[in-house]
């Protein structure tokens, strides 16, 4: 940039209308320097997983320089499992669908502020933060801005180019080249939620899972070789070419179920189990499945529930201890919003600049619909108190003129009272 352009975006970045324009223009010139634009991403293969792949991963991933390589890839390969995956976004989608406020430390809200996180990459940045709890570290990347200089996304650093006792990003998976996230001048770009030893949940139910998916492969092959009968054809005909033809028209009633044979030749079908023996799969599956829900919920109640027997009473006591980890969770994200995103964010852009001395809450009002909210509203007129109507209207969507004088109901009978 020449010194006549510095000198004329010095001068219009004092005019309010072109301060935006202006940082704009030289964020967008920074945008093609993202460094993690050179991160060379590979092919996702989703290979079978074993009791000693998980050993050697958490062996490597714990060592005095932890290679998260083979962790990512098993975990790539348990984050398939449908059960595991759902009980996980129970709980973030929990957080995320939790209302929040931006406020002054003095307890005033600043609902200017808290409009600026209602966004998409706030709800990604939840995400990947309550991650952390299931896969481990995590680094996510707050670079790119859009034409408003808002934050137009958050990226999530694969774990597998992530050496974290360097603090170091590569390029590609297993090299050295890459940079390092937290000095100067890349540091307030970047933000790093667990340390290089945290694991994460997952792989604590590795071993579960996996055996979990080798029950379902050996139903599959359970089902492939006795859930057909077998075919038998019996023939005196011992020649080479009758037994060949025999022996395709075999192959081809496995799929068209009729054949054409000789006097003196017959064929049988065999008999499938009549034992249920797919049960010594199937309860496998729903003991995996119920550990699961029990690790990541705390309890299996309100997963399984047509196979769970109890009462409403202890159900209720399931959903308290899944209530419990909800609070966890809301604590753990807004210690990491108030600690991390907001300064960083205030470094980021002029648009974020004043959220420096602010702070991330839960919102814990409680919520009610207009049909609760109107009888409140008439209790407590009833109960003398005075009530805001523009407040009302605003609440419901009812327009209030004003309020009504109330007058004594005269009698069904058109008679007047007599005064005792």
């Amino acid at each position: 940039m020449s010194i006549l352009n510095k000198l004329t975006n010095k001068f219009l970045s004092y005019i309010p209308d072109s301060k935006i324009r202006v940082e704009a223009e030289m964020r967008s010139e920074k945008s093609a320097k993202i460094p993690t634009a050179k991160l060379k991403h590979t092919n996702v293969m989703y290979d079978p997983q074993s009791h000693k792949d998980w050993l050697d991963a958490v062996a490597m991933a714990t060592a005095e320089e932890p290679n998260l390589v083979y962790l990512a890839k098993l975990y790539e390969n348990l984050l398939l499992d449908a059960h595991t995956r759902a009980v996980i976004e129970t709980r973030i989608y929990r957080v995320i669908r939790s209302k929040f406020i931006i406020r002054k430390p003095d307890g005033d809200e600043m609902p200017e502020m808290t409009a600026l996180f209602n966004r998409p990459w706030f709800e990604q940045f939840v995400w990947w933060a309550m991650m952390s709890k299931f896969t481990g570290i995590k680094v996510l990347e707050l670079f790119e801005l859009d034409d408003k200089l808002e934050l137009a996304q958050i990226t999530n650093i694969p774990m597998a180019h992530i050496q974290p006792h360097k603090f170091k990003i590569v390029y590609e998976q297993g090299s050295e080249e890459g940079f390092v996230y937290n000095k100067p001048p890349l540091d307030r770009f970047y933000i790093q939620i667990g340390n290089r030893y945290d694991l994460g949940i997952l792989s604590e139910l590795a071993p579960l899972i996996i055996g979990k998916k080798l029950s379902m492969g050996s139903w599959l092959d359970f089902i492939e070789k006795f859930g057909i009968p077998p075919v038998w054809i019996v023939t005196d005909n011992k020649t080479t070419k009758r037994l060949e033809e025999l022996f395709e028209m075999a192959k081809n009633m496995m799929s068209n179920m009729f054949g054409v044979i000789n006097t003196g030749e017959e064929i049988k079908l065999g008999q499938t189990p009549s034992t249920d023996t797919y049960k010594v799969f199937d309860e496998f599956i729903k003991r995996a499945n119920s550990e699961i829900a029990k690790r990541i919920l705390g309890q299996d109640g309100t997963t399984t529930n047509k196979d769970s027997k109890g009462t409403y009473g202890s159900l209720k006591v399931m959903q308290e201890v899944a209530n419990d980890r909800h609070e966890s969770d809301k604590l753990f994200v807004q210690n990491v919003i108030n600690k991390q995103l907001l300064p960083k964010l205030a470094q980021l852009s002029s648009v974020y600049s004043a959220l420096a001395g602010l702070e991330f809450d839960w919102d814990e009002s409680e919520q009610l619909d207009n049909a609760e909210y109107l009888d409140r509203v008439v209790k407590l007129t009833q109960a003398g108190f005075s009530i805001d109507p523009e407040a009302v209207a605003e609440r419901t969507g009812i327009p209030i003129t004003g309020i009504a004088t109330q007058t004594d109901t005269p009698p069904a009978d058109g008679s007047k009272k007599k005064s005792q």
